[in-house]
C-alpha cells in the first residue's frame, strides 16, 4: 500500500476511535468541536482549492469530495474535527484563560503540520501540491521546506477560533442543561444550530484574516506571514515551558491515562518521522530532525502529565 492510502485508512482509524471514546465518555461538548471542526474543514479547504488556485490535492485517496481538480480528502475534513478535540484535550490541563488555551491548541496543531507539510507534499507525487513550487529543503521568508508561511499561519487562525468559540458556547450551557431544560428534540435543534454556528464562526474568521494575511503578503514579499507565524509560534513555545516550569511541583504522572489521547498523537508524529526518515530528510536536515522529536516527546509528555490545580485540588480534567 502506498503512502497516501495508507495515511487516509490511518486518520480513518484513529478518528473512529476518537469518536467512540467521545461516546463512552458522553463528551458532547467534544462531540460539537468534532462536528464544527469537520464542517470548517471542509468549507475552508474546498473553498480554498477553487477561490486561491495556489494548490490541488492529489487525486488517489479512495475517497474524496468535490469534482477535480478541487477535489478533497474526505477524511481530511473528519481529521480537522480530530485534531480540534485532541489538541484541546491538552489545553484544558493549562490553567490559562480560553483566548490562551485555544492559541495553545492551535499551537499543537500546527506544530504537529511542519513535519507532516514537509513530508505530504513529497510522497506518491504529493498528497497535495503547492501549484508553482518548487520542491526543495530550503527555509526563507518564502517557505519552510517548499512550504508557504501562510499555511502554518492559517492553523493559527483556524484552530483557536473554533476552540474559543467552543469553549466560550461550553461556559454558556451544557447539553445535558439544555435537554433537561428544553427536552431532547429542542436540544437536539439547538446543539446542531450551535455546532453550524461555531463552524461558521470559525470559517468567517479564517477567510478574512488569511485574506489579510495574503494581501500582506503581496506586498511585502512574504515577510508578513513569515514573521507574523515565527513570533506566534515561539511566543506560545515560550508561554507553555515558562507555565510547566512554574508549575513543576504540581505537575502529576500517576492516575488514570488519556490512551486515545496518547495513541492519536503517538500514531500521527511516528509516521512522520517514518516518512521524514525515509525521505531521507532527517539526516539532510539534522536540527529539523531533532526539533521533530522533541516536539512528539513534548507532545506525549503533555498527553500524560496533569497539571495540579492551585491550593491542593484534583488535576484539571477535560
Amino acid at each position: 500500500m502506498d503512502w497516501i492510502n495508507g495515511f487516509e485508512l490511518l486518520c480513518y482509524g484513529l478518528t473512529v476511535a476518537l469518536l467512540v471514546d467521545i461516546a463512552k465518555k458522553e463528551s458532547w461538548h467534544e462531540l460539537q468541536l468534532f462536528l464544527s471542526g469537520a464542517l470548517a474543514g471542509f468549507i475552508l479547504e474546498l473553498g480554498a482549492v477553487r477561490l486561491t488556485n495556489i494548490y490541488h490535492y492529489s487525486n488517489a485517496y479512495f475517497v474524496s469530495i468535490g469534482r477535480p481538480p478541487y477535489q478533497f480528502p474526505f477524511f481530511g475534513g473528519l481529521m480537522w474535527g480530530g485534531m480540534a478535540v485532541c489538541a484541546l484535550r491538552i489545553a484544558r490541563k493549562f490553567p490559562w484563560s480560553r483566548f490562551l488555551k485555544a492559541l495553545f491548541a492551535g499551537w499543537l496543531v500546527v506544530s504537529f503540520d511542519l513535519l507532516l507539510d514537509v513530508v505530504a507534499i513529497r510522497l506518491d507525487g504529493g498528497f497535495w501540491v503547492w501549484d508553482g513550487r518548487p520542491i526543495n529543503l530550503d527555509i526563507n521568508h518564502h517557505m519552510w521546506m517548499s512550504v508557504i508561511w501562510v499555511n502554518f499561519l492559517g492553523y493559527l487562525f483556524e484552530t483557536p477560533a473554533l476552540i474559543y468559540l467552543t469553549l466560550r458556547q461550553e461556559d454558556r450551557s451544557s447539553p445535558k442543561q439544555d435537554c433537561d431544560s428544553l427536552g431532547g428534540l429542542q436540544a437536539t435543534l439547538r446543539a446542531g444550530l450551535q455546532v453550524i454556528g461555531i463552524g461558521l464562526g470559525a470559517v468567517a474568521f479564517v477567510a478574512v484574516a488569511s485574506g489579510i494575511a495574503l494581501y500582506l503578503d503581496r506586498v511585502t514579499d512574504e515577510w508578513a506571514s513569515f514573521l507574523a507565524f515565527v513570533g506566534l509560534w515561539l511566543t506560545i513555545l515560550g508561554k507553555v515551558l515558562v507555565t510547566l516550569k512554574r508549575q513543576a511541583q504540581n505537575l502529576v504522572w500517576r492516575g488514570q491515562k488519556d490512551r486515545v489521547l496518547i495513541l492519536f498523537w503517538a500514531v500521527l508524529y511516528s509516521y512522520c518521522l517514518l516518512a521524514l526518515a525515509s525521505l531521507g530528510i532527517l539526516t539532510a536536515l539534522p536540527l529539523y530532525g531533532l526539533m521533530a522529536f522533541c516536539l512528539m516527546f513534548l507532545t506525549l509528555v503533555l498527553c500524560c502529565v496533569q497539571i495540579k490545580q492551585e491550593g491542593g485540588g484534583h488535576p484539571a480534567s477535560q
